[in-house]
């Protein structure tokens, strides 16, 4: 999956310019820039404390910058507020799997896809039990699909809260693939999954690259990030100090520091 995308021509899916961020004396992020090129996979990695969880959390509206400005489809999204941010077509996942425990798998999938239009008609799904009438029934058809190409047709019915931590995982991945959105950032997604289960992470982010949302991976395992990205952003210190494909950071002095000597082993 390591070959880029041709993104000649077009503009980043995502641009970082200064960000900035202190908690009383402390600099979480400083002075922190990159861009995430459109229709890649794009790994930002760092050893902890390097500012990677206070960058997203200050590109997706979580946390305020106190400088600096996020650019995404050519408009700031510093002070927005994160719903905003998600309807916009930009959306992240956290550490832990965060899901409707009370409402089935199906129905965790078909609410992803939120639409002003529709939104009376998905809380009438929850409220009233799913239907097989008009949209409901297209909706329905798409939701199945994309349980059935990630492995879960058969917890469709399975109240999501009941699932392993895996499983969760694999729902969240599958209502990113229903909200389609343009831009993804998966927080640590590898974070106490096993190697079968990684594998069809992976396979599912390539799924997102061939349906047009690009990826932002922020990751400690390093052959995940290796195996799945076609651009690497390090930071340290609160800052970026040095990005490219992953195989070019494996002579770098800086990387090396950082990592204490991690990022070459194979």
């Amino acid at each position: 999956m390591n070959a880029p995308s041709k993104t000649l021509d077009r503009p980043p899916a995502l641009a970082v310019r200064g960000l900035t961020k202190h908690f009383g004396g402390v600099y979480a992020v400083e002075d922190c820039s990159f861009e995430a090129p459109a229709g890649q996979v794009t790994g930002l990695i760092g050893p902890n404390g390097a500012g990677k969880s206070t960058a997203i959390d200050l590109i997706s509206g979580f946390k305020l910058p106190d400088t600096g400005t996020v650019i995404f489809k050519d408009r700031a999204l510093e002070g927005l507020p994160p719903h905003v941010i998600s309807r916009l077509g930009l959306i992240r996942t956290f550490q832990a799997p965060r899901e409707w425990p009370g409402l089935t798998v199906l129905e965790n999938v078909v609410m992803a896809r939120w639409d002003a239009g529709r939104e009376g008609f998905l809380r009438g799904l929850v409220g009233l039990g799913l239907t097989q009438r008009g949209t409901a029934a297209d909706e329905l058809v798409r939701a199945r699909e994309i349980l059935d190409e990630f492995g879960l047709a058969k917890l469709r019915n399975e109240r999501a809260g009941n699932l392993s931590g895996g499983q969760k995982r694999l729902v969240e991945f599958a209502r990113i693939r229903m909200a389609q959105p343009e831009l993804v950032i998966l927080d640590e997604p590898m974070g106490g999954v096993n190697p079968v289960l990684g594998e069809r992470m992976a396979v599912a982010i390539e799924a997102f690259i061939a349906s047009g949302t690009s990826v932002i991976v922020v990751e400690h395992n390093l052959p995940f990030i290796e195996r799945v990205t076609q651009h690497v952003i390090v930071m340290a210190q609160g800052t970026v100090i040095a990005e490219g494909p992953f195989e070019t950071l494996r002579s770098n002095r800086d990387v090396i520091d950082a990592y204490l000597g991690e990022v070459v082993k194979q």
